[in-house]
């Protein structure tokens, strides 16, 4: 029965807790609405859908307006046509899925513009963005690519250096709860390093081995210092263990990792979790409550 209590409250928790975080990533609260989009000032052309969904292609489709899509780059007269490996197939839009390798250098905004018949140019509008989209970068780019909108409403290209990071290739938990993680990207000669969120204090290092070019280590969780809320990133040596994909905006609500059952008839669930946050940096949690 206590059991039966607990997931219960550990379910209210967490509907709680994902109402919550859908409000906040739509940018209201419980008493707004979702507002209506905004139809495009003038005569500029409306941006009906775009997305950069792979990390190295933008998918973009633009209210049919005469001319041609490409981006400019802020600031400057360079324009680069957007090419297409996809044929249009609705007359109400102009549409493309194009392939950014050809957009080089490094930091660097464009603005999405269509290229007129004699020699004008428009600039592309596009209603208030989603807040908090997860920006996905393939492993082994360096370059991740986001969308923006400026303060009148042009949509962006954004180019910035990929988060530095090591990237957690499997895990596994042992009948005795003992973590094993393998990991791609580890320096080498590095340590695992549990690095408190609240603090940045290091709690703990464990010895990286390298088996068939992973890196591998392995966490016991009576070695984490006890204290319920505690949360700290996973680093090998200086680098962040992140997602290889990062493409969900709450990945914690959606990737399995272990969890250590807590023996005792009190306090949370469990005593000791893996997570991803939003940022795609892995977590050991000492969660709190009922909820994990």
């Amino acid at each position: 029965m206590k059991v039966t209590r607990r997931l219960r409250d550990q379910l209210g928790t967490v509907a709680r807790e994902a109402a919550e975080q859908a409000r906040e990533r739509l940018g209201r609260g419980e008493e707004d609405q979702a507002a209506p989009a905004a139809d495009a000032p003038g005569n500029r052309p409306r941006a009906a859908f775009a997305g950069v969904l792979d990390g190295r292609h933008l998918w973009l489709a633009v209210d049919a307006t005469p001319g041609t899509l490409a981006v400019r780059e802020a600031g400057t007269d360079r324009i680069v046509s957007l090419d297409t490996d996809l044929a249009e197939d609705d007359p109400r839009y102009r549409s493309v899925r194009s392939d950014l390798g050809p957009l080089t250098g490094g930091d660097g905004r464009y603005d999405v513009v269509i290229t007129a018949p004699g020699g004008k140019l428009h600039r592309v509008w596009t209603p208030p963005l989603v807040r908090n989209e997860p920006v996905r970068v393939p492993p082994g780019d360096e370059v991740a690519w986001s969308l923006a909108r400026t303060e009148d409403g042009t949509l962006q290209l954004v180019r910035e250096p990929a988060p530095a990071g090591a990237f957690l290739l499997d895990v596994a938990s042992a009948p005795d709860d003992t973590m094993t993680l393998h990991l791609g990207g580890a320096p080498e000669g590095a340590e695992l390093r549990l690095v408190d969120d609240a603090s940045g204090e290091v709690l703990l290092t464990r010895p990286l081995t390298v088996d068939a070019g992973m890196a591998v280590a392995t966490i016991v969780p009576a070695d984490v210092p006890e204290g319920v809320g505690l949360s700290a990133s996973v680093y090998a040596g200086d680098l962040p263990v992140r997602r290889r994909a990062n493409d969900l905006a709450r990945p914690d609500n959606a990737v399995m990792l272990p969890q250590v059952q807590n023996p005792d008839d009190d306090g949370p669930l469990f005593s000791l979790v893996l997570r991803w946050l939003p940022d795609g940096v892995l977590r050991v949690r000492r969660p709190k409550g009922a909820g994990a």
